[in-house]
Protein backbone atom coordinates (compact mmCIF):
# COMPACT_ATOMS: atom_id res chain seq x y z
CA UNK A 1 0.00 0.00 0.00
CA UNK A 2 1.40 3.24 -1.13
CA UNK A 3 1.12 6.32 0.81
CA UNK A 4 -0.88 9.08 -1.48
CA UNK A 5 1.26 12.37 0.61
CA UNK A 6 4.70 12.12 0.71
CA UNK A 7 6.96 14.89 2.11
CA UNK A 8 9.93 14.04 -0.46
CA UNK A 9 12.81 16.11 -1.26
CA UNK A 10 14.96 15.59 -4.33
CA UNK A 11 18.82 16.84 -4.46
CA UNK A 12 20.00 17.29 -8.27
CA UNK A 13 23.46 17.69 -8.36
CA UNK A 14 24.77 19.54 -12.28
CA UNK A 15 28.01 20.40 -13.97
CA UNK A 16 26.57 21.70 -17.29
CA UNK A 17 23.05 22.83 -17.99
CA UNK A 18 22.49 21.17 -21.09
CA UNK A 19 21.75 18.02 -19.21
CA UNK A 20 19.19 19.08 -17.35
CA UNK A 21 17.16 19.01 -20.66
CA UNK A 22 17.15 15.27 -20.10
CA UNK A 23 16.51 15.39 -16.19
CA UNK A 24 14.23 18.34 -15.77
CA UNK A 25 11.29 17.35 -17.82
CA UNK A 26 11.14 13.69 -16.62
CA UNK A 27 10.94 14.98 -12.80
CA UNK A 28 8.20 17.36 -14.28
CA UNK A 29 6.18 14.60 -15.38
CA UNK A 30 6.05 12.83 -11.92
CA UNK A 31 2.87 12.66 -9.78
CA UNK A 32 4.38 12.91 -6.74
CA UNK A 33 4.88 16.18 -5.14
CA UNK A 34 8.27 16.77 -4.05
CA UNK A 35 10.23 19.84 -3.66
CA UNK A 36 13.68 20.12 -5.77
CA UNK A 37 16.97 21.57 -4.73
CA UNK A 38 19.11 21.84 -7.52
CA UNK A 39 22.84 22.31 -6.80
CA UNK A 40 25.15 24.01 -9.93
CA UNK A 41 28.57 22.69 -9.39
CA UNK A 42 29.58 24.48 -12.40
CA UNK A 43 30.60 28.28 -11.40
CA UNK A 44 30.41 29.41 -15.28
CA UNK A 45 27.09 27.99 -16.13
CA UNK A 46 24.83 29.56 -13.39
CA UNK A 47 20.99 27.71 -12.96
CA UNK A 48 17.61 29.94 -12.67
CA UNK A 49 14.49 28.89 -11.62
CA UNK A 50 12.95 30.72 -15.10
CA UNK A 51 15.43 28.16 -16.94
CA UNK A 52 13.90 24.89 -15.03
CA UNK A 53 10.48 26.23 -15.14
CA UNK A 54 10.90 26.44 -18.53
CA UNK A 55 11.85 23.25 -18.40
CA UNK A 56 8.09 22.27 -17.36
CA UNK A 57 8.56 21.70 -13.08
CA UNK A 58 6.64 23.99 -11.44
CA UNK A 59 6.54 22.16 -7.82
CA UNK A 60 8.51 24.16 -5.13
CA UNK A 61 12.22 24.61 -6.20
CA UNK A 62 15.85 25.75 -4.44
CA UNK A 63 19.14 26.42 -6.34
CA UNK A 64 22.47 26.68 -4.98
CA UNK A 65 24.84 28.32 -7.85
CA UNK A 66 28.69 27.26 -6.68
CA UNK A 67 31.33 29.86 -6.25
CA UNK A 68 33.59 27.41 -7.14
CA UNK A 69 34.09 24.09 -9.11
CA UNK A 70 32.67 21.21 -6.43
CA UNK A 71 32.70 17.75 -6.24
CA UNK A 72 29.58 15.50 -6.23
CA UNK A 73 30.22 14.71 -2.66
CA UNK A 74 30.77 18.19 -1.42
CA UNK A 75 27.54 19.23 -4.16
CA UNK A 76 25.74 16.56 -2.25
CA UNK A 77 26.67 17.46 1.15
CA UNK A 78 25.52 21.06 0.35
CA UNK A 79 21.74 20.02 -0.71
CA UNK A 80 21.48 18.40 2.38
CA UNK A 81 22.46 21.54 4.55
CA UNK A 82 20.16 23.72 3.01
CA UNK A 83 17.54 20.65 3.94
CA UNK A 84 18.50 21.48 7.26
CA UNK A 85 19.20 25.27 7.31
CA UNK A 86 15.73 26.08 6.25
CA UNK A 87 14.49 23.36 8.43
CA UNK A 88 12.23 21.87 5.10
CA UNK A 89 10.94 18.69 7.66
CA UNK A 90 10.54 15.91 4.22
CA UNK A 91 10.54 12.07 5.34
CA UNK A 92 12.07 10.83 2.66
CA UNK A 93 15.23 12.00 0.14
CA UNK A 94 16.60 11.06 -3.09
CA UNK A 95 19.71 12.15 -5.04
CA UNK A 96 19.63 12.46 -8.79
CA UNK A 97 22.06 12.93 -11.08
CA UNK A 98 21.63 15.52 -14.25
CA UNK A 99 22.30 13.22 -17.28
CA UNK A 100 19.51 10.42 -15.78
CA UNK A 101 15.78 9.74 -15.35
CA UNK A 102 13.69 9.48 -12.20
CA UNK A 103 10.70 7.20 -13.39
CA UNK A 104 8.73 7.45 -10.38
CA UNK A 105 8.95 8.78 -6.11
CA UNK A 106 6.35 5.94 -5.32
CA UNK A 107 7.03 5.62 -1.41
CA UNK A 108 5.82 2.15 0.27
CA UNK A 109 4.54 2.04 3.89
CA UNK A 110 7.42 0.92 5.68
CA UNK A 111 8.71 0.01 8.87
CA UNK A 112 10.30 2.80 11.09
CA UNK A 113 14.03 0.27 11.12
CA UNK A 114 13.78 0.75 7.58
CA UNK A 115 16.34 3.45 6.86
CA UNK A 116 16.21 3.01 2.25
CA UNK A 117 14.29 1.76 -0.51
CA UNK A 118 16.33 -0.05 -3.05
CA UNK A 119 14.86 -0.25 -6.44
CA UNK A 120 16.03 -1.83 -10.15
CA UNK A 121 17.29 0.71 -12.74
CA UNK A 122 17.89 1.11 -16.70
CA UNK A 123 20.80 1.28 -18.06
CA UNK A 124 21.04 2.95 -21.21
CA UNK A 125 24.09 1.98 -22.87
CA UNK A 126 24.98 2.06 -26.52
CA UNK A 127 22.07 4.08 -28.61
CA UNK A 128 20.82 7.50 -28.43
CA UNK A 129 17.84 6.74 -29.69
CA UNK A 130 16.97 4.90 -26.45
CA UNK A 131 17.30 8.28 -24.66
CA UNK A 132 15.53 10.34 -26.82
CA UNK A 133 12.50 7.45 -26.20
CA UNK A 134 13.04 7.73 -22.71
CA UNK A 135 13.13 11.19 -22.34
CA UNK A 136 9.56 11.46 -24.00
CA UNK A 137 8.48 8.61 -21.80
CA UNK A 138 10.53 6.59 -19.11
CA UNK A 139 8.40 3.50 -19.80
CA UNK A 140 9.46 3.40 -23.57
CA UNK A 141 12.14 1.20 -23.69
CA UNK A 142 13.11 -2.83 -24.03
CA UNK A 143 16.31 -4.83 -22.33
CA UNK A 144 17.69 -6.84 -24.55
CA UNK A 145 21.07 -7.25 -22.93
CA UNK A 146 22.70 -5.50 -25.49
CA UNK A 147 21.64 -1.45 -25.64
CA UNK A 148 19.47 -1.49 -22.73
CA UNK A 149 20.23 -3.16 -19.10
CA UNK A 150 18.78 -3.79 -16.22
CA UNK A 151 20.19 -3.57 -12.67
CA UNK A 152 18.52 -5.44 -10.35
CA UNK A 153 18.76 -4.48 -7.47
CA UNK A 154 20.39 -0.76 -8.33
CA UNK A 155 22.20 -0.46 -5.54
CA UNK A 156 23.65 3.16 -4.52
CA UNK A 157 22.57 6.42 -3.61
CA UNK A 158 21.72 8.35 -6.88
CA UNK A 159 17.55 7.36 -7.29
CA UNK A 160 17.66 5.49 -3.76
CA UNK A 161 14.75 6.93 -1.29
CA UNK A 162 16.45 7.45 1.65
CA UNK A 163 14.64 8.48 5.20
CA UNK A 164 15.49 12.03 5.87
CA UNK A 165 17.13 11.93 9.19
CA UNK A 166 19.11 9.06 8.18
CA UNK A 167 20.71 11.17 5.32
CA UNK A 168 21.08 14.20 7.74
CA UNK A 169 23.19 11.96 9.95
CA UNK A 170 25.21 10.92 7.33
CA UNK A 171 26.34 14.01 5.85
CA UNK A 172 26.89 15.09 9.64
CA UNK A 173 29.30 12.05 10.16
CA UNK A 174 30.76 12.66 6.46
CA UNK A 175 31.97 15.89 7.67
CA UNK A 176 33.22 14.47 10.78
CA UNK A 177 35.49 12.25 8.93
CA UNK A 178 36.34 15.17 6.05
CA UNK A 179 40.03 15.60 6.60
CA UNK A 180 40.22 11.44 6.70
CA UNK A 181 38.08 11.43 3.03
CA UNK A 182 40.10 14.09 1.46
CA UNK A 183 43.10 12.48 2.19
CA UNK A 184 42.09 9.09 0.52
CA UNK A 185 40.62 11.19 -2.67
CA UNK A 186 43.48 13.47 -3.18
CA UNK A 187 45.88 10.67 -3.70
CA UNK A 188 43.50 8.85 -6.53
CA UNK A 189 44.38 9.37 -10.14
CA UNK A 190 41.09 8.71 -11.32
CA UNK A 191 37.57 9.44 -9.95
CA UNK A 192 36.33 8.71 -6.53
CA UNK A 193 33.18 6.56 -6.35
CA UNK A 194 31.30 8.62 -4.29
CA UNK A 195 28.34 7.15 -5.03
CA UNK A 196 29.28 3.75 -3.99
CA UNK A 197 31.31 5.39 -0.50
CA UNK A 198 28.26 7.48 0.27
CA UNK A 199 25.92 4.57 0.26
CA UNK A 200 28.68 3.11 2.02
CA UNK A 201 28.32 5.50 4.72
CA UNK A 202 24.89 5.48 5.30
CA UNK A 203 24.91 1.77 5.93
CA UNK A 204 27.29 1.99 8.11
CA UNK A 205 26.07 4.76 10.05
CA UNK A 206 22.42 3.52 10.28
CA UNK A 207 24.05 0.28 11.77
CA UNK A 208 25.79 2.36 14.10
CA UNK A 209 23.09 3.99 15.31
CA UNK A 210 20.52 1.27 14.98
CA UNK A 211 21.24 -2.57 14.85
CA UNK A 212 17.67 -3.06 13.85
CA UNK A 213 18.06 -0.83 10.96
CA UNK A 214 18.10 -1.69 7.40
CA UNK A 215 17.10 -1.24 3.65
CA UNK A 216 14.62 -2.78 2.06
CA UNK A 217 14.41 -3.84 -2.00
CA UNK A 218 11.08 -2.77 -3.65
CA UNK A 219 11.20 -4.72 -7.51
CA UNK A 220 10.25 -2.37 -9.87
CA UNK A 221 12.14 0.23 -12.23
CA UNK A 222 11.99 3.86 -10.43
CA UNK A 223 15.53 5.01 -12.62
CA UNK A 224 17.30 5.06 -15.47
CA UNK A 225 20.76 6.00 -16.39
CA UNK A 226 22.11 7.29 -19.53
CA UNK A 227 25.52 5.35 -20.18
CA UNK A 228 26.25 6.21 -23.83
CA UNK A 229 29.44 8.54 -23.00
CA UNK A 230 32.30 6.47 -24.26
CA UNK A 231 34.95 9.43 -23.23
CA UNK A 232 37.66 7.75 -20.38
CA UNK A 233 38.08 10.78 -18.80
CA UNK A 234 35.76 13.62 -16.76
CA UNK A 235 36.41 16.61 -15.14
CA UNK A 236 40.42 16.11 -15.91
CA UNK A 237 40.68 13.32 -14.10
CA UNK A 238 39.99 8.81 -15.12
CA UNK A 239 36.60 7.24 -14.70
CA UNK A 240 38.25 4.02 -13.39
CA UNK A 241 41.83 2.85 -12.87
CA UNK A 242 43.91 2.17 -15.50
CA UNK A 243 44.43 -1.32 -14.38
CA UNK A 244 42.63 -3.41 -11.65
CA UNK A 245 39.51 -0.86 -11.33
CA UNK A 246 37.39 -3.59 -9.34
CA UNK A 247 40.00 -4.41 -6.91
CA UNK A 248 41.06 -0.48 -6.78
CA UNK A 249 37.73 0.53 -6.21
CA UNK A 250 37.17 -1.92 -2.69
CA UNK A 251 40.44 -0.92 -1.33
CA UNK A 252 39.19 2.75 -1.92
CA UNK A 253 35.67 1.93 -0.11
CA UNK A 254 37.47 -0.28 2.56
CA UNK A 255 39.59 3.12 3.41
CA UNK A 256 36.90 5.21 3.82
CA UNK A 257 34.65 2.80 6.12
CA UNK A 258 37.42 2.81 8.26
CA UNK A 259 37.52 6.71 8.18
CA UNK A 260 33.62 6.81 9.00
CA UNK A 261 33.68 3.97 11.57
CA UNK A 262 36.54 6.11 13.02
CA UNK A 263 34.63 9.26 13.19
CA UNK A 264 31.61 7.50 14.52
CA UNK A 265 33.66 6.11 17.31
CA UNK A 266 35.19 9.13 18.17
CA UNK A 267 31.98 10.75 18.33
CA UNK A 268 30.12 8.42 20.27
CA UNK A 269 33.69 8.51 23.18
CA UNK A 270 32.81 10.64 26.32
CA UNK A 271 34.68 13.73 26.69
CA UNK A 272 37.88 13.71 28.07
CA UNK A 273 38.41 10.15 27.41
Amino acid sequence: MFQKKSRIIVGLTTYYNDYLELSIPALARLKQNFTLIVHASNPDEKVTKKQIRALGYTGPLYIINSQQSVDTLNARLAILDMVRARNMGASWFMFVDDDDILANLDVPDVSPETFAIIQNMVVLRTRLIDVLRVAKDSTRYTIDNENVFLVRPHVGMAGTLVRMDAALRMADVIRDAAPGISEIIERLSFRAPIDAMMWSALNIVSHFDNPDARPIYMDCVNYIATDIDTAQTKYGLRLQPAKNATRQIEQIITAFNTVIRGALVAAAAPVGA
